[in-house]
């Protein structure tokens, strides 16, 4: 049996008489030819399961007469209507064909339909926005992070249920993006074209550098994290209305710092992160203190995660620690130190600020 199936598609295979005998095992010198061809092909292998399940649903040796008159007419008005003079193959066609084509009618729509509902869970990015030429869109509908490369050689880890919105080449004097959802962005440094996204009612600026944006929009915050670098943050009216006011700083956040942007009050609060890393710009440290002075602890801690660490030199006046805290977090050797040295810290404007043990209570995340 001799046959080229490579441009069949699922109700082409479900059509073809021969696939049928297969499936419905009334032939069985279809069954080996049928079995190879899906083991050279594997390729084809979702097409013909479907085609194979859609035979099974359509064949049914009980189908009511008087279904079967009602699709043979609407079929002979269709042929009627669409078919050249003379061509009578379709008149020839079995009335359960009918059926095979509502039913494959019905799958694509249901799948069209499962599409939209999904864009409308992931919303649609503002529009409005400056940008340039040709537009890609990425819409993560996987369970797991997308990497997509950008025009410039920028890298945007793309979360699940979230959009990139982005120029098939950045074009002017800024390279913009838009994202709804969340994102890790390894942007390349380019000191003559800023980058840009606008992510629901914020914009953050950079020239290269990483850092994380979190932006969903049923969240009722846009939380910006930095890994390396800086960035600036803003509001986006704010930024849209001053854009080209050369004192528009908007709040800048460096390593281990975080905005995050309430979207009923229009207003940032700045702090760190969850996790807060050594900064790579750091010298080489160690976390094993012998006999160390307080205040040069302090300082190593606030060298090593670029993060400022306030005390009344008073508090740790003549006071020295022995102890190693190598594997501990920040917060973690934070919470020794005080516990330790009869002292506490709080996090205000993502300084971190040490006191005596009945002053501000330790806020470690």
């Amino acid at each position: 049996m001799a046959g080229d199936f490579a441009d069949f598609d699922i109700e082409d295979f479900a059509f073809e008489e021969s696939f049928q005998h297969w499936v419905l095992k009334t032939n069985p010198e279809h069954e080996e030819f049928w079995g190879q061809y899906l083991a050279e092909h594997p390729e084809q292998t979702d097409k013909i399961l479907a085609a194979r399940v859609l035979v099974l649903d359509l064949h049914t040796d009980d189908r009511n007469t008087q279904d079967d008159l009602l699709a043979q007419e609407i079929w002979e008005q269709v042929d009627h209507r669409t078919r050249p003079t003379g061509f009578v193959i379709w008149r020839r066609m079995k009335a359960w064909h009918v059926a095979a084509s509502f039913l494959m009618l019905a799958v694509g729509l249901g799948v069209w339909l499962w599409k939209s509902e999904k864009a409308r869970e992931v919303a649609a990015v503002p529009m409005g926005v400056p940008l340039v030429g040709r537009m890609r869109e990425e819409l993560n509908a996987t369970g797991s992070v997308r990497q997509i490369t950008l025009p410039d050689g920028s890298v945007v880890s793309l979360d699940p249920d979230s959009k990139l919105v982005y120029p098939a080449r950045f074009e002017g004097r800024e390279r913009v993006v838009q994202l709804s959802g969340e994102a890790f962005f390894e942007v390349k440094r380019d000191t003559e074209r800023p980058f840009l996204i606008y992510a629901n009612e914020t914009v953050t600026k950079v020239l290269g550098t990483s850092f994380r944006i979190k932006a969903y929009v049923s969240a009722p915050q846009v939380i910006v994290s930095v890994v390396t670098g800086k960035v600036s943050v803003f509001g986006k009216q704010d930024y849209e209305e001053n854009q080209n006011n050369a004192r528009l700083t908007g709040l800048i956040l460096t390593a281990n710092q975080q905005a995050e942007f309430s979207r009923q009050e229009l207003h940032f609060n700045k702090t760190l992160v969850e996790k807060p890393l050594i900064v790579e710009s750091a010298p080489r440290t160690s976390f094993d203190f012998d006999n160390t002075p307080l205040q040069d602890v302090f300082k190593i801690l606030q060298d090593a995660y670029g993060v400022e660490i306030i005390f009344d030199p008073e508090l740790v006046n003549g006071r020295s620690l022995q102890v190693s805290l190598e594997d501990e977090s920040l917060y973690e050797k934070l919470d020794v130190i005080c516990k330790t040295m009869g002292m506490s810290y709080q996090i205000v404007d993502a300084r971190i600020l040490i006191g005596k043990q009945d002053g501000p209570k330790s806020l470690s995340p």
